[in-house]
């Protein structure tokens, strides 16, 4: 009986243990002033997060900061963090925060070099100006054909719209290429956004050329669309709102 009433008490000692470890598990190391700082500083920055730990990393001054199922990385001043594979600048403005991804502003510029390599005479252009828009394209895709309805307000507005085509088919290439080896090039495109039939057409033409920058900046999707910046946009978006961030 004694036994057991040892075993009892040595029990209650390990949950008692357990307890205080888990009511102290955002933290891992108690002694370090820099995970005490984040603490702090995350739920000001990201109050919706519920952080279950912080603790060090291997990198020195990065700290690894688990929430749910997830991780993200925040360098020990908060001023950066690893999110998605982003690197995001954390910026106070009139006691608000908000993230400047760094990580797509370099990208916009490196695929901002990549497409304009491409000049309008290989591509199929709408309107003119000295904005622009870059937009991958399918004469499949329903939000494609609700973009195209759209290049009249773009064209009035004097952007010009450069369309990148993806071919995934042999059967949708022939249509594209028919389409630019036609007389008017881009009434024969429209027909085909507005699936109508065009005539069969052979010449030589840019398409599998459109196909390997597709390709090279890693576009599944569409539409997809790039801003005379590169800043990158998913999906169809109004004229406005795209006009909104060309201002911007």
């Amino acid at each position: 009986m004694q036994k057991s009433s040892k075993s009892l008490e040595n029990f209650i000692i390990l949950l008692f243990v357990i307890f205080l470890s888990s009511s102290n598990a955002f933290s891992k190391d108690n002694n370090d002033p820099n995970i005490k700082f984040l603490e702090k500083k995350l739920k000001k920055i990201i109050p919706a997060y519920k952080f279950d730990l912080i603790k060090k990393s291997p990198v020195e001054n990065i700290y690894e900061v688990v929430y749910g199922d997830a991780i993200i990385y925040v360098t020990s001043d908060a001023k950066f963090i690893f999110e998605g594979g982003n690197l995001q600048k954390i910026i106070k403005e009139k006691n608000e925060y908000f993230f400047k991804n760094i990580t797509e502003v370099s990208l916009s510029s490196v695929r901002k070099k990549i497409l304009d390599q491409i000049p309008d005479s290989k591509l199929f252009v709408y309107g003119d100006g000295t904005k622009y828009i870059n937009v991958v394209t399918d004469i499949n895709c329903p939000y494609c054909r609700k973009f195209h309805n759209d290049i009249h307000i773009y064209e009035k507005k004097g952007i010009k719209v450069r369309y990148f085509v993806m071919a995934s088919k042999p059967r949708l290439k022939e249509k594209i290429v028919s389409a630019w080896c036609a007389s008017d090039r881009n009434k024969a495109f429209t027909l085909l956004k507005l699936e109508k039939k065009i005539n069969k057409k052979a010449c030589n033409n840019p398409i599998d050329e459109h196909q390997q920058l597709i390709k090279r900046i890693g576009v599944s999707s569409t539409p997809t669309i790039f801003l005379n910046d590169g800043t990158l946009i998913l999906g169809y978006k109004s004229p406005d709102e795209i006009i909104r961030k060309l201002e911007n």
